[in-house]
């Protein structure tokens, strides 16, 4: 069974002209561009074993050369992930929730940056 984070990341990278990377922006990579990790992983249990039933939260971090360019490219992740349901890679997807936005300018680098937070709940295999 595929990871929640190789899954989305399968669905993304056509959305996003295969401009999406696990955990580091590669060095001198054009932008825009979009960075993603986990944040954490809740299992649900019942008394006698693991119920299957999943909550976690991936981050996407959208660097731009310009404020528009990071909004549009956080927008246009959330357009796709916001209230997702269905079959992502083989999981079962119940809800993706936006919880948390965050924009931020680097003065070394001159990029601005929208970092967003989903809460991904779905069902393992």
């Amino acid at each position: 069974m595929m990871r929640l984070e190789e899954a989305v990341s399968a669905y993304l990278q056509p959305k996003l002209n295969h401009k999406l990377y696990p955990f580091l922006l590669p060095q001198n990579t054009a932008l825009p561009a979009v960075v993603y990790h986990p944040v954490s992983v809740e299992r649900l249990h019942s008394l006698v074993s693991d119920s299957g039933f999943v909550k976690q939260r991936l981050q996407f971090s959208c660097y731009g050369k310009s404020y528009k360019e990071s909004v549009q490219l956080a927008e246009s992740i959330r357009h796709e992930l916001q209230n997702y349901t269905g079959q992502m890679s083989g999981l079962s997807i119940g809800s993706v929730l936006l919880m948390e936005e965050i924009t931020n300018y680097e003065t070394g680098t001159n990029v601005y940056s929208v970092t967003i937070e989903f809460e991904f709940q779905f069902e393992e295999g």
